[in-house]
């Protein structure tokens, strides 16, 4: 199978590796929020890598979000609570799935890099913590096979923990205008069918397959393939690397 491939499998996975870090920050700040005080803005800024890198790229978003989260010491319920809390983390999501391909496009290789590499531990931390693949695969397709294993995630994060400055590396990086030398888009590409082609040789047609439903029949494939792509990204000269990891954050 020798044609260029890029699924939007791989895009979607891509993004959805953002989302884990906030799943799993959530219980990280909301550990702290069951005090029923929200965290003045500056223990925010230290308790939150993703809140701190937004409120140095988009002050003025990071000030939106600030007080949507500290409205809930408005509310007296749990329930209602929970769902403003909810919001402030869904907020940071979307927020960085919106401008992800934008932020990586203006950082420097080494911060686009860092975000490769995270990916990256990621897979190898939730395949470690359950070489089956459903944890990772429930993580990745949520619904599917099952749902997302709260306590875990949790216990993957803190392994990850000291791996999460790579938000702050882009937006430092972004603020330092550094100049991104981009490659021909024929370059990119012609490293990415490679990459396919090699892993079509391990893993066979099942590589190509994009329906959840069927990759729900072999979970620990499925995570496996798309760790190996990620290894076989960051194998590549740095420059390169990030270059891909630009590619496939922005091309739609």
């Amino acid at each position: 199978m020798g044609s260029f491939k890029i699924s939007i499998k791989n895009l979607v996975i891509a993004i959805t590796l953002m989302a884990i870090f906030f799943a799993a920050g959530y219980g990280l700040v909301n550990d702290k929020a069951k005090e029923n005080v929200p965290l003045t803005r500056e223990e925010l800024l230290k308790e939150s890598p993703s809140f701190e890198a937004i409120n140095k790229i988009d002050p003025v978003k990071a000030e939106e979000l600030y007080k949507i989260y500290s409205s809930t010491a408005t509310y007296k319920d749990e329930k209602t609570k929970n769902e403003v809390f909810s919001k402030f983390v869904m907020e940071i999501r979307v927020w960085f799935n919106s401008n992800l391909g934008n932020l990586l496009g203006s950082a420097s290789d080494a911060a686009v890099n860092d975000f490769g590499q995270h990916n990256l531990n990621v897979f190898n931390v939730m395949l470690d913590s359950d070489p089956s693949g459903v944890h990772c695969f429930n993580v990745l397709y949520p619904g599917v096979l099952g749902n997302i294993e709260a306590s875990r995630l949790e216990e993957n994060f803190k392994k990850l923990a000291l791996k999460v400055n790579y938000l702050n590396s882009i937006a430092d990086s972004i603020a330092q205008e550094v100049k991104v030398d981009r490659l021909p888009v024929e370059q990119v590409e012609e490293a990415l069918s490679i990459i396919n082609n090699k892993l079509f040789e391990k893993y066979g047609v099942d590589y190509y397959i994009e329906d959840p439903k069927e990759l729900a029949k072999q979970p620990a494939l499925e995570c496996k393939s798309r760790r190996d792509f990620y290894k076989q990204v960051m194998e590549l000269d740095p420059h390169f690397s990030a270059e891909v990891i630009r590619y496939i954050n922005t091309v739609k």
